[in-house]
């Protein structure tokens, strides 16, 4: 079995980070790129996961991680990280756009173009440059069925519009407007991805990975005592749909734990 060939956006650290060392732990052999705006802050973080590879994919190196600088609000960064892969591995097997941020800028105009930047054009953009290397199959297969490809889009359930107007849901409650509204689109771009490449053998999902002690907004610590999960539960979540797992979800707007969101 060649390994699969896996690019996850923002994973120096908090969900990113986590699904990483979780596909590095997992029996399956995997050909990692570990994406990140700062490639120091990405070697860092390659370097501390590196003695955590799994011992029966490490042998031969089956499971390997190379770090890729990729800024997604940069076409130029972009493009060399799918130069990159292609160079290296010849295709992708599964992308998952999970950077993200919350802007805090005290203009709400400039929230909302910044969280869209990054959020939403960001994930398309990316999306956009690696759509040829999904559609690439692995040389030398035989007779062997053509891998499953997959996009992964880390959305949020305050993105759903459904539970937006529930005043029984657990976030209705909660303002972040802006934030909202970037996860909202970030699901039709994911629906549209899946319409687009539904003849390609790609399947594409909106996941959520719920509320996580990560630096997104505040400290682990705060978010913690707010009830937020730890983000390798997250992350373990996500490795299930990088598997498989969750492959006749892919209509859904995914969440842990089986769980999924009205749109």
């Amino acid at each position: 079995m060649s390994p699969t060939v896996v690019l996850v956006t923002g994973a120096n650290r908090g969900i990113g980070y986590e699904i990483v060392k979780a596909l590095i732990q997992s029996p399956l052999p995997y050909k990692i790129f570990l994406a990140a705006r700062d490639p120091s802050k990405g070697q860092a973080a390659a370097s501390s996961l590196q003695p955590l590879i799994n011992p029966l994919t490490a042998a031969n190196n089956q499971t390997s991680i190379s770090v890729v600088q990729l800024d997604v609000s940069s076409p130029e960064s972009i493009q060399a990280a799918a130069e990159q892969v292609r160079q290296e591995a010849g295709r992708l097997d599964v992308l998952v756009n999970n950077a993200g941020i919350v802007d805090q800028s005290s203009d709400p105009l400039l929230r909302l173009r910044n969280t869209l930047e990054i959020n939403t054009i960001g994930p398309f953009a990316v999306t956009q440059a690696f759509k040829p290397l999904l559609k690439i199959q692995p040389e030398g297969e035989g007779e062997e069925q053509p891998k499953v490809k997959r996009i992964i889009h880390v959305s949020s359930g305050l993105g759903s519009i459904g539970e937006r107007l529930n005043p029984k849901g657990a976030y209705y409650g909660l303002g972040a407007p802006e934030y909202r509204m970037s996860k909202a689109a970030l699901n039709m771009l994911a629906a549209c991805d899946a319409y687009e490449l539904r003849d390609d053998g790609v399947k594409v999902f909106a996941y959520d990975p719920e509320f996580v002690a990560t630096s997104l907004t505040g400290t682990p610590e705060e978010r913690r005592k707010m009830g937020a999960l730890e983000p390798s539960v997250s992350a373990e979540s996500c490795l299930e749909i990088i598997e498989g797992k969750r492959d006749a979800e892919t209509n859904k707007f995914l969440s842990i734990r089986g769980k999924d969101w009205p749109w």
